[in-house]
């Protein structure tokens, strides 16, 4: 465990996301997910989480590592055609992960997921976190549009951000 890290997560940790992500961001990013998705059959989920867990953080687990845990606990892979989407989100550590399904997975070269998360990085160094969600969640809308057009099929995921 990082002394530092552990820090930086405590001290932030009364920090409110609403200053990064105001209820009107979650707004726009919950209506671009309802769009992305009558392209796609494919599901997306955005946590955004300004804090790691003390257990978590104990563990010295990575953002990575959380955003799978993440992933199965929100049961973003129960979809039909396994093709859920995580946009994973950590305030404290600047992190951004993808976690895609099996299927979606097979959809993306490595490269393309680098690029949109870099993308969604320069846009949050600028302040524009909203745009950075959103602009990611078309982009993997368009790509997954082609091999799983928009279908008829249960919502099984709620599309406002889950913010932690």
């Amino acid at each position: 465990m990082s002394v530092l890290r552990t820090l930086k997560h405590w001290a932030l940790s009364s920090v409110p996301v609403k200053y990064s992500f105001p209820e009107s961001s979650l707004d726009v990013i919950s209506k671009t997910i309802e769009e992305a998705e009558c392209t796609t059959s494919a599901e997306f989920e955005v946590i955004i989480e300004r804090s790691l867990p003390m257990d978590v953080l104990n563990a010295n687990e990575s953002a990575h590592t959380r955003a799978e845990q993440l992933f199965a606990q929100y049961r973003v892979w129960d979809t039909e055609d396994n093709n859920g989407v995580l946009i994973y989100l950590n305030l404290s550590d600047h992190a951004i992960e993808l976690v895609l399904d099996r299927a979606a997975a097979r959809v993306f070269k490595q490269q393309q997921l680098d690029e949109i998360v870099y993308n969604m990085g320069e846009k949050f160094k600028k302040k524009q976190y909203q745009e950075g969600i959103c602009d990611a969640i078309v982009e993997l809308a368009s790509v997954l549009s082609h091999p799983f057009p928009n279908k008829e099929v249960q919502d099984p995921l709620p599309n406002k951000p889950i913010v932690l």
